[in-house]
């Protein structure tokens, strides 16, 4: 007896603890924003405008199939990259030269698959699931050759989400073919919404002509200013940036099954899906389990993110062969944005 009246206080206190602990969690992911990434419309409303962009895209989307299916052993990648900050208050959070490369190491880690998670796959999913051998390095040459630390930091502005600011987008840019271009700001769309989360642009060689390519990010959602799993939203970009549709492009149709690498995120083993619906196991209109934790879900926002497809990779790479990307890992480009394994 004496046993047990010593024993049920600390019993009380532990589960008072845990309790807290689980609620702390729960009320965390209840605060994050739904995702709003954007990324088909604003590239609809580009082709809209631009009837060449759009014919490339069509051939480059033919191009893509016929390096997928010649495609022979994977290379590895290193992209240098540049991040340009925009003032200093992101809803209380900073972003600072550590935060940043916080931030890079994890999209990294997200690509390679040493997220902690990776492992966790729903187990229909697992054989799916694949990496992507790319690096994204933060320049250590800016585009004089003088040294720098990747990271830019400017005035506030916002809106660099949108079509609205690209003359300011041009000025700011470094050159497209040399650098990945990351702009980070608080209000993205320049809407008074300060809870998007990012948005990115697809190859295009009409944008990286103009130095308009670009991935724009809310700071508020950097590795070290949110938590892990909701960071990893910037690997959604990264993905569109490397030519990756949203697995629930176009919702769940019954008729597109049959040309899958044509239709919806033309990827074959990313189920077909109306996204945003958590990470709980679904089935969608065809009775086909959901990939609710693949990075091009809005699974994010719930705390499921894990995963690449093994045909989500294999579109990747095709997108490095993209005359808007290709230039950038190139060796000579390697070396001159000091990135290259020797410098």
């Amino acid at each position: 007896m004496v046993m047990l009246q010593v024993l049920i206080p600390s019993i009380l206190f532990l589960l008072t603890i845990f309790t807290e602990v689980i609620s702390e969690r729960k009320d965390n992911w209840e605060h994050l924003p739904p995702l709003s990434c954007h990324a088909d419309q604003i590239m609809q409303e580009y082709y809209d405008q631009n009837e060449n962009a759009l014919k490339e895209n069509q051939q480059f989307e033919i191009n893509t199939r016929k390096f997928i299916s010649t495609r022979q052993t994977p290379k590895s990648y290193v992209i240098p990259v540049v991040f340009h900050v925009y003032g200093t208050d992101f809803s209380g959070s900073r972003v600072t030269d550590t935060i940043i490369k916080k931030a890079i190491e994890k999209v990294n880690e997200d690509f390679h698959g040493l997220n902690n998670d990776f492992h966790t796959v729903h187990t229909a999913f697992q054989g799916r699931r694949s990496t992507f051998d790319v690096t994204f390095k933060l320049a250590q040459k800016d585009p004089s050759g003088r040294p720098t630390t990747g990271i830019v930091y400017h005035p506030a502005k916002n809106g660099y989400a949108t079509n609205n600011f690209n003359s300011d987008v041009q000025k700011e840019a470094w050159d497209n073919y040399k650098y990945c271009n990351v702009y980070i700001q608080l209000d993205i769309y320049g809407n008074g919404v300060l809870t998007s989360s990012g948005v990115a642009w697809y190859p295009d060689s009409g944008m990286s002509n103009a130095n308009l390519a670009r991935i724009v990010y809310n700071g508020l959602y950097l590795y070290g200013n949110t938590n892990d799993e909701f960071s990893s939203v910037l690997t959604h970009e990264f993905g569109h940036w490397l030519n990756l549709f949203h697995t629930f492009e176009h919702g769940c149709v019954n008729s597109s099954e049959g040309q899958c690498d044509r239709t919806g995120d033309r990827v074959c083993d990313t189920p077909q899906t109306v996204g945003n619906q958590g990470c709980k196991p679904v089935h969608n209109c065809l009775g086909q389990l959901v990939n609710s934790e693949n990075y091009m879900d809005y699974s994010g926002a719930y705390g499921c993110y894990r995963m690449f497809s093994v045909g989500q990779v294999a579109r990747m790479e095709a997108a490095m062969q993209h005359p808007a990307r290709k230039p950038l890992w190139q060796p000579q480009n390697l070396i001159a944005t000091g990135v290259a394994e020797n410098n």
